[in-house]
């Protein structure tokens, strides 16, 4: 590639594209080109003050403008599929929001068409990147906490009925996913991606205080391959409204304990390790849950393509996490039952279309609806 500044396009212009549009103009070798959303008067307010067109149809978009890369900012359960044409008929590479998919099998194939076409697939799980999440993953590659004995996350998080009706997609098993898909996946991810791949799950979830298809409240434990034990507990259950409580992960280890709090996992709160550690230095102060990973999702995404560096959360190693995450469901399916991640389960509900979801989709497959949080 002869130009020294990346294109982007943002397919879907709701609350978590204004954060991929910092992110991009942040960078000095990356630039928006471009925006679509369904909502025209959306997709103006995200263009207008970049100076770049909006448009309603990204097909239309795609066709019109010279574009390196396309951010998937819609529904969840429409990300595999959109990016599925993005990379076999455009082969553009793409930065997908989480999770990647709903339906492990699309994960598949988009991953095996990716290589096809020779893109990218980037996914935005950008808490890995903070400070005190970080630190705690060279800690572990290092040997420096030794072994894991018990790795928990806590997510105690407010959604209501407002925010499920929002749009019709919101709290459907087809294109939504409930608390663990939709919010708790990025501290799943970082439970895996911390403490290594997991042997066996059992989970239970519950709909508790609001009226859709899918949890608002789960309770899992986990077994890792390496022996150590996990714990989940997710919920968008508390109460009042509009009250975040806490985002947490506790590694509990030979050498130490570390903990990291805060809504975003963005502030470590326990370090008891003998190597003194400055944890005012490992902690950060985002304005909002997203924190500020995307930023370097961005930079590594510029590296990547320009430089031939590699990808930070590659298409393949999030797929991990859905994995883990369909697990889950399919345990809180059977019961709890004990199910293992070697025997590739696959949820019953999750990413699945039925009549009456198919036709909702339809809405999604041609023009790119509003999706005012595609990011938590």
């Amino acid at each position: 590639m002869s130009r020294d500044k990346l294109r982007f396009a943002l397919i879907g212009c709701g609350r978590i594209a204004y954060r991929h549009v910092e992110a991009i103009r942040a960078n000095p070798h990356a630039e928006i080109a471009a925006v679509c959303d369904l909502e025209p008067n959306r997709a103006r307010i995200l263009a207008d003050p970049c100076g770049v067109p909006a448009y309603r149809d990204y097909r239309q978009m795609l066709s019109r403008e010279t574009i390196d890369v396309v951010s998937i900012l819609t529904p969840s359960g429409m990300h595999a599929e959109h990016a599925l044409e993005i990379v076999t008929r455009y082969r553009k590479h793409t930065l997908i929001e989480k999770p990647f998919c709903l339906f492990v099998p699309d994960g598949e194939r988009l991953i095996q068409e990716a290589r096809t076409a020779r893109v990218h697939v980037f996914v935005a799980h950008q808490n890995r990147c903070n400070r005190a999440v970080s630190m705690l993953k060279q800690s572990i590659d290092t040997g420096r906490l030794g072994r894991i004995a018990l790795a928990t996350v806590r997510l105690r998080w407010s959604r209501g009925r407002d925010y499920y009706r929002r749009d019709p997609w919101r709290g459907t098993w087809a294109l939504d996913g409930g608390v663990l898909t939709n919010q708790a996946i990025h501290h799943i991810d970082i439970l895996r991606w911390l403490c290594g791949e997991v042997e066996s799950v059992s989970a239970v979830t519950a709909t508790r205080l609001v009226d859709i298809e899918v949890e608002d409240t789960a309770c899992a434990w986990v077994r890792f391959a390496h022996g150590g034990l996990g714990i989940i507990e997710a919920t968008t259950a508390v109460r009042p409204l509009n009250c975040d409580l806490e985002a947490s992960i506790s590694l509990i280890a030979e050498h130490g304990t570390a903990i990291v709090e805060g809504p975003a996992v963005n502030r470590l709160a326990v370090w008891t390790l003998d190597h003194a550690i400055d944890k005012d230095a490992c902690s950060e102060n985002p304005p909002n849950v997203y924190g500020f990973g995307h930023n370097a999702i961005i930079d590594n995404i510029v590296e990547v393509i320009l430089h031939n560096g590699r990808p930070l959360v590659s298409g393949e190693d999030a797929l991990a996490s859905v994995r883990l995450l369909s697990a889950l469901y399919r345990s809180a399916e059977l019961g709890g039952r004990e199910v293992f991640l070697k025997d590739r389960p696959i949820s019953a509900k999750l990413g699945v279309f039925d009549e009456s979801s198919t036709h909702l989709a339809n809405l999604y497959r041609t023009h790119i609806v509003l999706d005012d949080r595609a990011s938590c």
